[in-house]
């Protein structure tokens, strides 16, 4: 185990002090804010929800309930672990983003971005690429700006996909129940 601590706090060194360059300083900082987003997610939900189809809205609907039920959960996990942060941590790090004062085990950013990417993704197969370089580029943030750990992120990635893959399949079930039983009671009329 301190093996792992040891490889995870190198490559975590590895990457906030010397894979760094004057773009990135001020790139990863403003990626790993979310506040610099909520103006075109509030614009793309509007859309969605006036402009959308059925589907779509709940879509819409179920990304929301996906990404508050993975917040609770890592923070629930956060509590469970109670790993302190680099960033409070260790010695020379380079905070580049607020420190933060919650735990650091799994990344909420990671397991938020996986979540809310891989629901996207399963929904629009084409579109898997650019939603996969958004989450990794938020996640890898993490790290750069002196917050988490390599294994927080990655472990926030696998805790939204593996909610992200929950959520499609209860959607996908209660939405063809849904549309079937309307479908139904259409033809009977």
């Amino acid at each position: 185990m301190n093996s792992i601590i040891r490889f995870d706090t190198e490559l975590f060194m590895l990457v906030n002090t010397r894979l760094t360059a004057p773009f990135l300083d001020s790139f990863m900082p403003y990626v790993t804010d979310k506040l610099n987003f909520l103006g075109a997610i509030i614009i793309s939900a509007v859309l969605i929800w006036v402009l959308g189809k059925r589907r779509d809205r709940a879509g819409l609907v179920t990304l929301v309930l996906l990404v508050l039920a993975s917040d609770l959960f890592c923070n629930q996990l956060k509590h469970l672990f109670m790993r302190i942060r680099p960033c409070h941590a260790i010695e020379g790090v380079r905070v580049l983003a607020g420190c933060g004062g919650s735990y650091s085990m799994p990344s909420g950013h990671a397991t938020n971005i996986f979540a809310a990417m891989v629901f996207l993704t399963a929904r629009y197969k084409r579109l898997f690429p650019l939603f996969l370089s958004i989450a990794f580029i938020v996640a890898y943030s993490r790290v750069y700006v002196g917050v988490h750990y390599p294994s927080d992120v990655i472990a926030g990635a696998g805790l939204g996909t593996v909610m992200a893959l929950l959520f499609t399949k209860a959607e996908g079930l209660i939405l063809s129940r849904y549309l079937d039983k309307k479908e139904e009671d259409q033809v009977e009329l």
